[in-house]
C-alpha cells in the first residue's frame, strides 16, 4: 500500500499518538503505530494495552491497507525533515519505505492484524465537557496524585460524577486537591471512577486550548473513553476504592481566611525551602499577630528565617509542612490572592482561591 501525506498535518498527530508507547514493551508491536488507510481516511493509534490514542486524518491520498512501524523511528524522522516536505509511505512484505525529495528510509513493519486494541461493548453513561473546563480542574488537581504507590488506588485522579457536577479529587495520603466543574449529566446515585496517573497527563496533552471546542466523555464499568473531533482516548480505569475523603474536609479550622499575595507566599517558600533537604522537605510556619514566619533548618545547624505580613490576631499557631507541597498548591491557585485556613497546632492547613467555592487544596501537617 501506499500513502501520500504533507509533514505539517502528520507531525502532530504523530506526537500525540506516539506518546502513549512506552519505551519497554511486553510485546513487540507495541513499539508500533498502526497506520491503516481507507477511502481517504488514515487512522493512526498508539497503545500500551492500557490506554490507547487514535486520530484519524482526512482526505490523504494512498491505497487502502494498514501496517505497523515503529513510533520513535517514524516520528523522529518526521519531526527531522523540511517543514514543507511531503511523505510518502510504500509498504511491502514486511517493510515499509518513508521517502521525502531525496531522503528515504527502509524501515521493519509488523502485520496489522497483530496490533492490540481496546475493545469495549457498550458505554453507560456520557456527558460533554468543554476543553478548558476539563483541563483548568486536572491543573487543579494533577500535583497531588501519588507516584507508584502501593495503594494503587492513589495513583490517580477521582472523578465522582453526580447531578450536572463533574468532581476532580487526587490525593497521595499527605496532602488532597479538589475541584469541580457544572456538565450536563442526570445520574440516579453518585459515580465514582479513578483514572490512572499515566492517563491524566495524556489527557492534559490530549486537550486543546479553545473553550469552544467539546469534548465528549463516556464511561463504562472498566473504561473510560473521550472523543474531540477526529482523535480518541480510551484509558482502563483503576479498580479500587478511593479512601474517604470528605471528613478531613469538614475540619473545624482555628485560623481562616488569612489573605496572603500569592506570589509573595511563593516566593518565601522557595527561599525557605533551600535549606531543606531531598529527603526532609519540612519547614515550620508560625502564625502570630501580624505575621506569618516560615523557618526551616538542616543536619548542618543551618537555618532559614522568612516572614509574611498578614491581618490576624489570634492566638500563635505553629505547625510544620512539606514545602513542596504548600508550593504545588498555590501555584494551583488562579489570581493573585490565596487564603489561608489553619486548623491549629500540629494540624491541617487548607489553602483556597477566593471567589472559587469548589476547590479545595489540603496539607497534612508533618512532625519537625
Amino acid at each position: 500500500m501506499n500513502i501520500k501525506i504533507e509533514r505539517a498535518a502528520l507531525l502532530p498527530t504523530l506526537s500525540l499518538v506516539g506518546s502513549v508507547v512506552e519505551k519497554q514493551q511486553t510485546l513487540p508491536v507495541l513499539a508500533n503505530l498502526y497506520f491503516g488507510l481507507e477511502d481517504g481516511q488514515l487512522t493512526i493509534v498508539g497503545t500500551d494495552l492500557e490506554l490507547e490514542i487514535s486520530e484519524t486524518l482526512e482526505d490523504v491520498e494512498g491505497d487502502n491497507g494498514a501496517f505497523t512501524v515503529s513510533a520513535r523511528k517514524v516520528l523522529d524522522i518526521c519531526r527531522m525533515l523540511p517543514d514543507e516536505s511531503v511523505i510518502n509511505f510504500a509498504s511491502s512484505g514486511d517493510k515499509v519505505v518513508v521517502s521525502s525529495g531525496r531522503s528515504r528510509y527502509t524501515l521493519k513493519t509488523l502485520p496489522a492484524q497483530d496490533f492490540p486494541r481496546i475493545e469495549v461493548t457498550s458505554f453507560e453513561e456520557r456527558f460533554k465537557i468543554n476543553d478548558l473546563n476539563l483541563k483548568r480542574i486536572l491543573e487543579k488537581t494533577a500535583f497531588a496524585m501519588a507516584i507508584q504507590d502501593v495503594r494503587y488506588y492513589l495513583n490517580g485522579i477521582l472523578f465522582e460524577l453526580g447531578l450536572n457536577t463533574l468532581r476532580a479529587i487526587a490525593t497521595d495520603g499527605h496532602r488532597l486537591a479538589q475541584s469541580e466543574e457544572t456538565i450536563q449529566l442526570s445520574v440516579e446515585k453518585l459515580r465514582q471512577l479513578i483514572v490512572p496517573r499515566k492517563a491524566v497527563a495524556e489527557i492534559t496533552r490530549f486537550l486543546g486550548n479553545v473553550e469552544e471546542t467539546e469534548i465528549t466523555v463516556q464511561m463504562s464499568r472498566n473504561h473510560l473513553r473521550m472523543i474531540r473531533g477526529n482523535t480518541t482516548m480510551i484509558t482502563k480505569l483503576i479498580d479500587g476504592k478511593f479512601p474517604e475523603f470528605k471528613g478531613v474536609l469538614e475540619t473545624t479550622m482555628s485560623a481562616t481566611g488569612i489573605q496572603v499575595n500569592r506570589g509573595e507566599l511563593i516566593d518565601v517558600l522557595n527561599r525557605a525551602g533551600i535549606l531543606t533537604t531531598d529527603r526532609f522537605k519540612g519547614v515550620k510556619l508560625r502564625l502570630a499577630e501580624g505575621n506569618i514566619a516560615v523557618t526551616a533548618n538542616n543536619p548542618e545547624q543551618e537555618e532559614a528565617l522568612e516572614e509574611i505580613s498578614v491581618e490576624y490576631d489570634g492566638e500563635p499557631i505553629e505547625t510544620g509542612y512539606n514545602v513542596s507541597y504548600l508550593i504545588e498548591a498555590a501555584k494551583a491557585i488562579a489570581g493573585d490572592t490565596v487564603l489561608l485556613n489553619f486548623q491549629g497546632n500540629d494540624g491541617i492547613c487548607i489553602l483556597n482561591q477566593p471567589g472559587d467555592e469548589v476547590s479545595v487544596w489540603l496539607v497534612m501537617p508533618m512532625r519537625i
